[in-house]
């Protein structure tokens, strides 16, 4: 998509305001290709604008969205005959170099395990019950290296574990009769050519980030304010944006950190000292700068239900990271920075259905306000609550990092 500089630079001010904070195009760089729940996503977007590229600048045909509660990602109408297209890019577990590579094929949303999250070859499935439509009629995938796979569903391997359903993943020979192979789709004349695009130049907003998925920086900004890709920009990239604002504030107080020893913690951060560190930010629901309140769901992403709640022993701290249009206006505060707050575990309220539990689970729903005492901003605990909820902290002052974590550096 050409885009001409004026509107370039409206999505660049339309970006920054998304964000809501000061930043350095680096620094976004940096989070995106080094955290893969927030690259994973834009890799799957980037190629799906490159498949869009390659049929409008080649085959001169406008491919359609598929709406967000179906698996058709593309379609396309050819002599009123309607195609549709599956668009995926392959997963790096099932990726040996030079000799073969999968596409994941399960669906991620919901409850379902196995085989009710897999791919019926039939629709309906003669099998097993499964909600949705028969798989689109083509998988689009990315080669790894050499272009574009173009898979009939027919040719899609079924699982050996759970026959009648496609293989998760579904693997292929490094070099095979789909790679590039365009005239199964009718457009002959391209048969075995490699339609994606050259390496583009070097960028200077996402360097890396660019170089990797071969978009241009004003390309990525159109797919991250794409309406779509709404969980994209506020949740994967914005909400991720939190971790570092975090890192850079304790090491300016010289709280040195270490690396994790697991991925999955329940905990964000931990610091030479051993503190474990719960970065969380705050929730729209029940927030009102006018009100002077906040709300903060203390649970974690992974998991469902009570999978999902923490325990006094999951970490030291809580750090609540407010973005800038949650802070009062009339509050001398930087309006294009984060402010934050800590709270030690043990000072956030028990779940009142979990009393007798071993373990102190954490009540989820945490609810603070604003207060002013000699020209200082506190957080207070609220007691709008219809549970018995307590709290056991008094004030907690806005942007200073508790003298605890600092002595415990020394």
């Amino acid at each position: 998509m050409l885009l001409d500089r004026s509107q370039i630079k409206l999505n660049e001010e339309i970006f920054r305001k998304e964000i809501g904070i000061n930043f350095d195009w680096h620094e976004i760089d940096d989070l995106i290709i080094s955290d893969s729940n927030i690259l994973r996503p834009v890799k799957g977007y980037a190629f799906e604008y490159l498949i869009d590229e390659i049929f409008k600048k080649h085959f001169n045909i406008n491919l359609n969205e598929g709406s967000g509660d179906t698996d058709i990602d593309r379609y396309f109408f050819q002599d009123s005959k309607k195609t549709t297209l599956q668009i995926k890019t392959p997963a790096k577990a099932s990726t040996k170099y030079g000799k073969t590579f999968g596409y994941s094929l399960h669906k991620t949303h919901g409850k379902e395990k196995r085989p009710k999250n897999l791919y019926p070859i039939e629709f309906p499935c003669p099998i097993c019950p499964h909600e949705g439509e028969s798989f689109p009629d083509f998988l689009i995938g990315q080669h790894p290296d050499l272009g574009v796979m173009i898979i009939p569903k027919n040719n899609i391997p079924e699982s050996k574990s759970y026959p009648g359903h496609f293989s998760d993943p579904a693997k292929f020979s490094w070099e095979n009769n789909f790679l590039n192979a365009w005239g199964l789709l009718s457009f002959k004349k391209f048969h075995n050519i490699n339609l994606l695009r050259g390496n583009i130049p070097t960028q200077t907003k996402f360097p890396k980030t660019s170089s990797f998925i071969n978009l241009t920086d004003e390309e990525l900004i159109y797919i991250f304010l794409k309406p779509e890709n709404f969980r994209l920009l506020h949740m994967n990239l914005r909400g991720n944006l939190r971790e570092p604002f975090v890192k850079k504030i304790l090491l300016n107080s010289n709280i040195g950190l270490q690396e994790k020893p697991h991925t999955y913690e329940k905990y964000d951060l931990i610091t030479q000292s051993n503190k474990k560190i719960q970065i969380k930010g705050v929730s729209k629901q029940f927030s009102d700068t006018k009100l002077r309140q906040l709300k903060v769901e203390v649970m974690g992403t992974h998991g469902q239900g009570s999978q999902r709640r923490y325990s006094k022993s999951d970490f030291d701290y809580l750090c609540v990271v407010i973005d800038p249009k949650y802070i009062p206006k009339d509050f001398n505060l930087d309006r294009k920075q984060y402010s934050f707050f800590f709270l030690k575990s043990i000072e956030l309220p028990d779940h009142p259905k979990y009393l007798d539990h071993e373990k102190r689970i954490i009540y989820e729903n945490c609810k603070f306000e604003f207060k002013v005492f000699e020209n200082k901003i506190f957080l207070v605990a609220s007691k709008k609550y219809n549970l018995p909820i307590k709290f056991n902290f008094q004030l907690k002052e806005l942007n200073k990092i508790p003298s605890e974590l600092k002595i415990c550096n020394q």
